[in-house]
């Protein structure tokens, strides 16, 4: 049972550290992973900051060999409260970033509002927010 935790703590790690590694193609780009993750209550996952673009992204990362992904209504709150320290941004986007593992793919889904109900991201919803990348091979 342990050993299921930690794996599963190391293969979310591994993700987020995969969509760092993509959003940082940018140069323009600088990107954070936040250590405290699953601990923080007020933290995103990760997030990325475009001071050209004047703007600030704040991700909720999911991993999933499934072909669906909860994600929880208090998680999409905490992008909201964190992004709310940020007013100097005059674009904050709330993202939920799910890696679909067994389909190699990425879906990335805004979110407009603050929800306070779980939301579902399946490996069929097409992504409707996208990173500006350049992109060199898979990511």
């Amino acid at each position: 049972m342990v050993s299921e935790v930690v794996a599963r703590r190391r293969n979310a790690f591994n993700v987020e550290r995969r969509l760092v590694k993509l959003l940082s193609t940018n140069p323009e780009n600088h990107v954070f992973r936040v250590p405290v993750s699953g601990v923080g209550e007020h933290f995103p996952d990760v997030f990325m900051v475009n001071n050209i673009e004047d703007r600030i992204v704040a991700f909720e990362v999911k991993v999933t060999s499934g072909k669906k992904v909860k994600i929880k209504g208090f998680q999409v709150s905490k992008l909201f409260r964190f992004l709310d320290a940020f007013k100097r941004y005059s674009k904050r986007e709330a993202v939920l970033a799910v890696w679909f593992s067994s389909a190699q793919k990425w879906v990335f889904k805004r979110v407009d509002s603050l929800f306070s109900v779980d939301m579902v991201v399946t490996v069929e919803d097409e992504s409707d927010w996208t990173p500006n990348v350049r992109l060199r091979g898979k990511a």
